[in-house]
């Protein structure tokens, strides 16, 4: 499915990744250097994911990180954690179709398992630059940015506090790039608060995250009407919830005269999603632009969707294809991460 938009066209695909695979038949092993080509020569995707959990093995003692220790309830060990690794390095490859120019994270403990990260294979065939800042998170949990250097350069970087009063959460993290070509792309990566103590408790605290978001945005382009801006993370929220319609002010339809659109409220197909809970698909995980990356001049957004590979779900037996998680119910699966990978790919 298409929208035709300013002489363009964007596909907003619903489902699959850049190259769906039938799941009884594996993609063949692409060798580094030519996902390195691939993603140089093919187009700029840039990939957001809820990681789920990424800790390392060591206690921290400012966090609540005791269950994922040794002697932990999870019993969270350096082979868990490599698997971990392993895992999430091949599933962002696949969502980006090789290796992305820039990796959105959530749900990543600290700086040095974003360093991990970029250094498990394929994505050490790329020299990724690390965005991180300690959140004051209870859990630890914080968000991160990894940027190809040959494709991009760190020009500023900021936290964006979100403030909950007494509760706490993961700051917003802003980044400003500057592209090879010499263009500049603002990019603000997010994981909001969850909705674990009920959409109603909670609720509020997303539309605090919202309006972070927004004045920023604001102030962008108040200095640039044309600014390009990326936004995307984690939200807990869908598309159609106050915190995106109010809030952050992100539109679903192209043809009106907002400034940010979300993409995945576009053309998408019924009962998909990034997340499911009790047989329910919602789009938690999302990517929203501003109008200047949708009609032009230079980088503009070429198509976006979540990654609904084959190789990153599992058969529930009540609920059928489900995102393959590390742990359910408190019992090691091995798996992914219980988000699917969205991306955009520009050009």
């Amino acid at each position: 499915m298409r929208l035709a938009l300013a002489g363009i066209t964007v596909a907003i695909l619903a489902a699959g990744c850049a190259t769906p695979v039938p799941e009884n038949l594996p993609k063949p092993a692409v060798p580094v250097q030519e996902l390195v080509a691939q993603a140089s020569l093919k187009g700029r995707a840039i990939v957001g994911y809820n990681v789920e959990n990424l800790f390392d093995t060591k206690d921290d003692p400012a966090t609540h990180d005791e269950d994922f220790l040794p002697d932990g309830e999870l019993h969270w060990n350096t082979e868990r954690y490599r698997h971990k690794l392993d895992q999430l390095a091949r599933a962002i490859s696949w969502a980006g179709d090789g290796l992305p120019a820039v990796i959105g994270l959530a749900e990543v403990e600290n700086a040095g398992v974003v360093n991990d990260l970029a250094r498990t294979p394929p994505l050490r065939g790329a020299a990724y630059t690390v965005v991180h800042f300690d959140s004051p998170d209870e859990r630890g949990i914080d968000v991160a940015l990894l940027v190809r250097k040959d494709l991009a350069s760190v020009a500023a970087k900021e936290p964006l506090p979100v403030d909950l009063g007494r509760d706490r959460t993961r700051d917003v993290l802003y980044v400003l790039l500057k592209l090879a070509d010499g263009e500049m792309l603002h990019v603000l990566m997010n994981h909001w608060p969850s909705r674990g103590e009920g959409v109603r408790g909670s609720a509020p605290k997303r539309m605090a995250a919202a309006r972070v978001v927004r004045r920023k945005v604001d102030a962008l382009l108040k200095n640039d009407p044309k600014a390009k801006i990326i936004i995307m993370g984690d939200f807990n929220d869908t598309p159609d919830d106050a915190s995106m319609q109010q809030g952050l002010r992100a539109a679903c339809n192209t043809g009106t005269q907002a400034d940010l659109f979300d993409l995945m409220c576009m053309d998408q197909a019924p009962g998909s999603g990034s997340f499911q809970y009790g047989g329910n698909w919602e789009y938690l995980d999302q990517m929203i632009v501003s109008a200047a990356l949708l009609n032009g001049p230079g980088i503009r957004l070429e198509k976006a969707s979540v990654c609904h590979d084959p190789r990153l779900l599992f058969r529930n037996p009540k609920f059928g294809p489900s995102p393959d998680k590390t742990y359910s119910g408190g019992h090691y699966k091995g798996g992914f991460s219980d988000h699917l990978p969205v991306v955009a790919w520009f050009q």
